[in-house]
């Protein structure tokens, strides 16, 4: 069995409270098709 953390996921409770000790926010993104995912992909890359 695979291990999550082998995957490179993190436990989103633990995700948060590093955000917010640290003063950083974890966008969510909703995409329906590869040409919206890349246009995300080159905004966050751009900023």
């Amino acid at each position: 069995m695979v291990s999550y953390k082998e995957l490179g996921l993190v436990n989103s409770v633990k995700l948060f409270a590093d955000a917010n000790q640290h003063g950083y926010a974890i966008p969510a993104y909703n995409f329906n098709n590869m040409e919206q995912l890349q246009a995300i992909v080159m905004g966050c890359a751009q900023s």
